[in-house]
């Protein structure tokens, strides 16, 4: 029984994508070594303005903390209040 064009096309297409997805795989590898590297410059240029700023005004960093705490906690209380969108 010959073959239908139905059953060449599906044949085509695992070719296809058996050699399409080793490149999308190395792709992603890639990517994802790009995102990890970019945020740990990210961390580094933090900690530098941090230090560098702490550097300027003494205490700068622990106020900054302070301040960055107080903010997560209003976060969390309007978050969960009954009107909020997202509570």
């Amino acid at each position: 029984m010959p073959k239908s064009d139905f059953d060449a096309l599906n044949n085509s297409c695992a070719e296809i994508n058996s050699s399409t997805s080793v490149e999308v795989k190395q792709q992603i590898t890639k990517l994802k070594r790009s995102h990890k590297l970019r945020a740990k410059m990210i961390n580094l240029e933090f900690w530098a303005l941090a230090g560098t700023m702490d550097d300027f005004l003494p205490g700068f960093w622990s106020r900054f903390l302070a301040n960055r705490r107080t903010s997560l906690r209003q976060f969390i209380k309007r978050k969960r209040s009954p009107g909020h969108p997202l509570g």
